[in-house]
């Protein structure tokens, strides 16, 4: 398994296209993954949104949970927290990343839940809203508020905040 590690600003090929990131994100890339990794420690949040065993909060009051987060992907996040979650288990996410931005309803599956010693590592998957109709009823999919959405649909609308942000302080907007 050959891995590359890269650090401060430096850029890694993923096959198609270079990806460059400043300090101090790290790139992880495995040839085995479909996605870079980017390692991080940030703090994050999440609520249940629906258990394995039946329990369902669409309004955000399920249990709330926190974490670190260990890497993070376009893919999904590996979290350490003190909570054990079941695999299966819906949550909306909540996180700052680098402390400059808030990703806020992200919807993820918990994919993997180990413990290690007092804390569980955490391996939840993101998914897009439409796939939550293969994890809820009809009449269960309806009452989720529309704000939930998928990691990428989040991470597209802060591209655009700061594409709009520079065309309107060069005047193009």
């Amino acid at each position: 398994m050959s891995k590359q590690k890269h650090t401060e600003g430096q850029g890694t090929e993923t096959g198609r296209n270079s990806i460059s990131v400043k300090a101090p994100f790290k790139i992880e890339n495995d040839e085995k993954r479909r996605f870079i990794r980017l390692e991080i420690l940030d703090p994050l949040s999440y609520s249940v949104l629906k258990d394995r065993a039946s329990g369902f909060w669409p309004d955000g009051d399920g249990p709330v949970f926190t974490g670190s987060i260990l890497n993070i992907s376009a893919g999904g996040v590996l979290i350490v927290s003190k909570a054990a979650l079941s695999e299966g288990t819906l949550v909306i996410i909540k996180m700052t990343l680098q402390g400059v931005e808030a990703v806020n309803n992200v919807i993820g599956i918990v994919k993997r839940a180990e413990q290690d010693e007092d804390e569980w590592l955490v391996g939840i998957e993101f998914i897009t809203r439409k796939a939550l109709t293969d994890h809820l009823s009809s009449a269960e999919y309806d009452l989720v508020p529309e704000n939930i959405a998928s990691f990428n649909e989040h991470v597209q609308n802060i591209l655009n905040k700061y594409v709009n942000r520079q065309r309107v302080s060069r005047g193009d907007g």
